[in-house]
């Protein structure tokens, strides 16, 4: 399975593009779309059910990604700046594994 379509076509300079995968699944298209996404400088939306759309008498499974602005790397920076402060002031249980 593979990405069968990139809209626009000249995205190189595109905030927003549309991809399309001919994945078995719903799953396996966002994984893959996803993986495009990074490749290619763009992240995928968080879209939990991707759109679909039959070409060529095939299913194909369409998302949408875009690039990651300064204002949102920050938040998502911050964000995970809080998550690790969060887990670093969990208390630790020791556990013993027997044989």
């Amino acid at each position: 399975m593979a990405i069968v379509g990139v809209d626009p076509t000249e995205y190189q300079n595109a905030n927003t593009v549309q991809v399309d995968s001919d994945a078995a699944d719903n799953a396996r298209a966002i994984n893959e779309i996803g993986d495009w996404a990074a490749e290619h400088g763009f992240v995928r939306t968080n879209e939990y059910w991707l759109r679909q759309a039959i070409r060529g008498g095939k299913r194909i499974y369409r998302g949408i990604c875009y690039r990651f602005s300064e204002e949102e790397r920050a938040s998502a920076v911050q964000a995970c700046q809080t998550s690790s402060e969060m887990l670093g002031n969990m208390p630790v249980t020791e556990h013993k594994i027997y044989p």
